[in-house]
């Protein structure tokens, strides 16, 4: 899977949980799923699907997800 440098440089947000969204064994064949986060498990990094962005707002240097406001 991926590793942390490819998940720093990347523009998703990590998500300590999956909640909501799916691996992508649960929706490869289905086009309206797209990357929106990631989610760390133990020593990697998974991609997360789902229908919608995540929205991320910058605060002073300060990363926040929408949810979290």
């Amino acid at each position: 899977m991926k590793n942390e440098l490819d998940v720093l440089a990347s523009e998703f947000p990590v998500l300590s949980e999956k909640g909501s969204y799916k691996y992508l064994k649960e929706v490869a064949g289905k086009g309206e799923y797209f990357q929106v986060a990631w989610q760390k498990l133990e020593d990697e990094f998974v991609a997360l699907y789902g229908k919608q962005e995540i929205p991320i707002i910058s605060l002073n240097n300060d990363i926040l997800f929408e949810e979290e406001v």
